[in-house]
């Protein structure tokens, strides 16, 4: 016996029991009324909509069910022989009709861990919580509700269709046995693995970022920001519009630019009169932008929220700004002075006797 319990040991097999766990024990699990034989099987596959477009933050929604089947079973006549002998028949019975109810639970799937990963490690996307513990499930059943795994698509992704792999782990009881005269139950368990692929699809649209932004901004002025905006998706967008929305320290007349059809890899830039309120502190800040466009079924669609960063610099004084103007002022005063000074020397030396 105590080489069947190494032998059990090795092969990942665990027996447990209401009992002490002996050499008795595991001969009882062995030599039992019934051997019924099957397995659990776990299927899984995407519950909700599987398109996603590039930047997006969602959720992927998977079903899991258990289809797994008792292929067959077959009964020890003889152990039970010898217990209606040594326990009577009602006792006997008893302890066969209990083991016979608790084999069934073959196909019970319990414990499950599912893993979800791409399986392309360098897929654009992650999966921001692989790992869940999903309880038990009965041969025939789904779990009450989806498995939910965050998912998160990179900026950068490239449009097309992906493979992600669920790997589901579980234990399962693979025999059981009830002996008389009292039912002591012993159970043996094992562990196991289903796994599923599944797949997303990452929609081919236009997607715009800022790549520049180039402003000239004056905390009590008038100011231009120049927003440099690019598509960097797969198709084109049409009939484009940038459109910016201000709040405190700015206020704006002129919150949209007409870019154009932008095709994929396209920069256009737009331009926007942005006022500074007189008492802005001067520091870098975001002005949310968008642009709005038409896809190539003529429907509007905007981009997501963009950021145009821009600094605002400290308000020129007042006496500051009259120097600024004097300068140039006394510069024109003294270029007419050093012009003038000549051409009037040069009148004052005209001899009188050669006019004529």
């Amino acid at each position: 016996m105590v080489i069947v319990l190494i032998v059990l040991l090795l092969s990942g097999s665990m027996i447990t029991a209401s009992a002490r766990i002996d050499d008795d024990a595991i001969a009882e699990v062995i030599d039992d009324y019934y051997n019924v034989y099957g397995l659990p099987h776990l299927k899984a596959v995407v519950s909700s909509d599987n398109v996603f477009n590039r930047g997006d933050e969602g959720m992927l929604y998977v079903t899991i069910m258990n289809d797994g089947e008792i292929t067959g079973f077959e009964a020890d006549d003889d152990e039970i022989d010898n217990d209606v002998d040594s326990y009577g028949n009602t006792t006997t019975l008893s302890m066969v009709s209990q083991e016979l109810l608790s084999d069934r639970k073959i196909t019970t799937a319990n414990s499950i861990t599912a893993v979800l990963s791409p399986t392309n490690p360098n897929a654009p996307f992650e999966i921001e919580a692989d790992t869940l513990l999903l309880g038990s499930l009965n041969s025939g059943k789904s779990l009450e509700k989806p498995a939910e795994f965050p998912i998160n698509i990179y900026d950068n992704a490239k449009a097309g269709t992906y493979e992600l792999e669920l790997y589901m782990t579980y234990r399962y009881q693979k025999d059981s046995a009830v002996t008389p005269p009292y039912g002591d139950t012993f159970y043996w368990y094992e562990e196991a693995n289903d796994s599923a692929i599944l797949t997303i699809v990452i929609e081919e649209e236009p997607y715009f970022k800022i790549n520049r932004t180039d402003a000239n901004l004056t905390a009590g002025e008038e100011g231009f920001v120049n927003v440099t905006y690019t598509n960097t998706g797969d198709v084109a967008a049409y009939e484009c519009i940038a459109r910016i929305s201000v709040v405190e320290p700015f206020s704006t007349t002129d919150d949209q630019a007409y870019l154009g059809n932008l095709e994929p890899g396209e920069s256009k830039t737009a331009l926007f009169k942005i006022d500074v309120e007189e008492d802005a502190t001067p520091k870098t800040y975001s002005i949310n932008s968008e642009v709005k466009y038409e896809d190539v079924n003529d429907d509007i669609q905007y981009s997501k929220l963009l950021k145009a960063v821009v600094d605002v610099k400290v308000a020129v004084p007042f006496s500051d700004k009259v120097k600024e103007n004097a300068t140039p002022a006394v510069g024109v005063l003294l270029l007419v002075g050093i012009i003038a000074t000549p051409t009037y020397l040069f009148i004052r030396r005209i001899p009188k006797n050669k006019k004529k």
